[in-house]
C-alpha cells in the first residue's frame, strides 16, 4: 500500500488514511479550491499491474454509475481523475460509521431505528433501480450512518447497467461478483441481474440488522454461496422472538429464491414499508397491518407450492434409477466436508442413450449388492432454467404463525366514512369547473422542459454524439465536450445511453467528460432512435 499522506492529487491534498479495500485505499482529503473535506478513493497500482485495463475500467465505472445518481441517501461522487499514475475518485465525505460496525459494537437496534435505516436504504435502491443500475454488493459495510442518523449507500464498484450480454463488457452474464454472505441465487449462478438481486441482498442485510447474524454461515465462500441456492434460512422470528411477525414475513419475502416470488423492486418494498412505519408512529400493533404487496406475493407463493405438490409423483410410484437423475451423491455415512459427486442434466430433456435400456440401473444395483457403501442421491435443478421463473427448489417456505390481519370494525367504518367524504368533495370540485373548450385547449401552449447542460448520446451502434455532433475518436469527443462546456453555465452532462451500447463507450464518455471539466454526469438508460 502506497502512503499518499500529504501528497496532492489534482486539487485534493491527502490528510490521512481512512481505510483500505480490495480495489482502493480511501483517504480523507482537503479540496483546496473549495476548502472542504472529501473522501478520495485511490485505486491500488498493484491491481493495474496484475489485472490491467479491466480493473481500471471497473474503477471508472463506479464513478460513472454514482455520478448520475443525485440522491440524499447515496454517497455523492464529485469527480474522477488521474495524476502521477494514480487513478482516483473524489466523493462526499460521510462523518459516521458503517452499519456492520454499528451492529458489532452496539448490537441489534430497536424496531424504530431499524425501520428508519431500512426506509432510507430502500429509497436509495429505488433511485438506483429507476436509473437502471444494479448495485450488486449491498451489505452492511456499504451502508453508512452519519452522526445525525442519515443513511447513505456507498461503493458502486461492482455496479452494473442493464447491458447486452453479448457486448463483451467488463461485467456480463456468467461472471460471479459480490460478497458471498449477501449474494442472490441468480448472482451465485452467474445469471444476468436486475434490481431484484439488490432486493435479495438487502433482505439478507435486514435479516442481520434485525437479529445480529446472517442467515447463512460457513467456513468457505463457496459453501456459503451454495446455501443461497438450495438452503432455507432459519426463520427470523426464531432468531429474535421480539420481532413482529409481519416484519419477519417481509424480510423472508425479500429473500425468496425465485425472483418471481420476491418483491419485484425497492419501490414495492417501500410501498409496504410506509404502511408499517405509519402504524409504528401511531403506536398500533404492526401485526394488525395488512400489506397489499406482501399478501399478494404470499398468495402467489402458496399457489406455486400447491401446483408443485399436485404435480409431484405419488408415493407408490417407483422412483427413477439414481443413475438417471442429476444431483449430488455422497456416502450415507460420509463425514462433514466430504467430497460430493455432481451430475447435471437439463430439466425436461431425456438423457442421452448410452448402451441398452436399464443398463445404468443394473450397474447401480450391482454396486449396492457388492456390499459397498450405498449412495444417497439428492436431485437438484438444472442450471438451464428460464430466466423469469429461475429454478424450482421443491422446498417448503418457512412456516409462520397464522394471524388475523383484518382491521377492527370501528376502524374500517371510520375509513369508509372518510373515503366517502373525500369522493364527494372531489366530485363536487370536478362539477364546479366547466370543461375547457377546444379553442381554449388550442390556445394553451405548454413549453417542453429543456434538459440542463450539454447533451451526449450513445446509440445502439455505439456511436457517440455530443449535441448532435458525432465524435469520431476520443480526442474528437474531448474537443467537442470542451467546446460545448465553454458555452454553458451548468457544468453538467446529460448522457442518454441505449441499452444495446457497450460499457467501453460509456466509460469513454465519462472519462472525456471529466477531462473536459464536467463535475456531474446525469446518465439515463433509454432507447435511442
Amino acid at each position: 500500500m502506497s502512503d499518499l499522506v500529504d501528497k496532492t492529487l489534482g486539487e485534493f491534498r491527502m490528510l490521512r488514511l481512512l481505510g483500505s479495500g480490495g480495489m482502493a485505499d480511501v483517504y480523507l482529503a482537503e479540496q483546496t479550491s473549495l476548502q472542504r473535506h472529501v473522501a478520495v478513493k485511490v485505486m491500488k497500482p498493484s491491481l493495474i499491474a496484475t489485472s490491467g485495463e479491466v480493473m481500471l475500467a471497473r474503477f471508472k465505472q463506479e464513478a460513472m454509475m454514482a455520478a448520475g445518481l443525485n440522491h440524499p441517501n447515496i454517497v455523492q461522487v464529485y469527480t474522477v481523475g488521474e495524476e502521477d499514475g494514480y487513478h482516483y475518485i473524489a466523493q462526499e465525505f460521510v462523518k459516521g460509521k458503517d452499519l456492520a460496525s454499528i451492529i458489532k459494537s452496539k448490537g441489534v437496534p430497536d424496531i424504530g431505528s431499524s425501520l428508519h435505516v431500512i426506509r432510507q436504504v430502500t429509497s436509495a435502491l429505488k433511485a438506483a433501480g429507476d436509473a437502471g443500475i444494479v448495485h450488486r454488493d449491498i451489505k452492511p459495510e456499504n451502508i453508512l450512518v452519519t452522526q445525525t442518523g442519515e443513511v447513505k449507500v456507498a461503493d458502486f464498484g461492482l455496479a452494473q447497467l442493464h447491458d447486452n450480454p453479448e457486448s463483451g463488457g467488463i461485467t456480463r452474464e456468467g461472471m460471479t461478483l459480490g460478497t458471498p454472505l449477501y449474494m442472490s441465487p441468480e448472482q451465485v449462478s452467474g445469471k444476468e441481474l436486475d434490481p431484484r438481486s439488490d432486493v435479495y441482498s438487502f433482505g439478507v442485510t435486514c435479516y442481520q440488522l434485525l437479529c445480529g447474524k446472517t442467515p447463512f454461515t460457513g467456513t468457505s465462500a463457496m459453501g456459503i454461496a451454495v446455501q443461497h441456492l438450495n438452503a432455507t434460512p432459519p426463520p427470523l422470528k426464531s432468531q429474535n422472538p421480539k420481532l413482529p411477525d409481519v416484519i419477519c414475513r417481509m424480510v423472508h419475502r425479500m429473500m425468496a429464491k425465485r425472483r418471481s416470488l420476491r418483491y419485484q423492486s425497492a419501490a414495492d418494498v417501500s410501498s409496504d414499508l410506509k404502511k408499517l412505519i405509519s402504524a409504528y408512529k401511531q403506536g398500533r400493533s404492526l401485526d394488525l397491518i395488512k400489506l397489499p404487496i406482501l399478501e399478494e406475493l404470499d398468495a402467489q407463493s402458496k399457489v406455486t407450492r400447491e401446483g408443485q405438490d399436485s404435480e409431484a409423483a405419488p408415493p407408490t410410484r417407483k422412483p427413477a434409477p439414481a443413475s438417471d437423475r442429476g444431483g449430488f451423491a455422497i456416502s450415507s455415512n460420509a463425514p462433514v466436508g466430504a467430497t460430493m459427486e455432481f451430475e447435471s442434466r437439463s430439466v425436461g430433456k431425456k438423457p442421452a442413450a448410452s448402451g441398452k435400456p436399464g443398463k445404468a440401473s443394473k450397474a447401480a444395483r450391482g454396486r449396492s449388492a457388492s456390499g459397498k457403501t450405498p449412495m444417497v442421491r439428492v436431485s437438484l435443478p438444472s442450471w438451464e432454467e428460464d430466466d423469469e421463473e429461475d429454478f424450482v427448489l421443491g422446498r417448503e417456505a418457512p412456516n409462520f404463525e397464522e394471524m388475523d390481519l383484518t382491521p377492527m370494525v370501528d376502524v374500517t367504518f371510520l375509513l369508509l366514512i372518510f373515503f366517502m367524504i373525500t369522493a364527494a368533495f372531489n366530485l363536487q370540485k370536478s362539477m364546479a369547473s366547466p370543461p375547457a373548450s377546444s379553442d381554449d385547449a388550442a390556445a394553451v401552449s405548454v413549453p417542453k422542459p429543456q434538459e440542463p447542460g450539454v447533451q451526449a448520446v450513445i446509440d445502439p451502434d455505439n456511436r457517440i454524439y455530443i449535441d448532435d455532433d458525432e465524435a469520431t475518436s476520443f480526442e474528437h469527443m474531448l474537443s467537442l465536450l470542451k467546446a460545448a462546456r465553454s458555452g454553458v453555465e451548468s457544468p453538467e452532462l446529460s448522457l442518454k445511453i441505449d441499452p444495446e451500447s457497450i460499457h467501453e463507450k460509456r466509460i469513454n464518455v465519462a472519462d472525456a467528460a471529466t477531462q473536459a471539466g464536467f463535475i456531474k454526469i446525469n446518465s439515463k438508460i433509454a432507447d435511442v432512435d
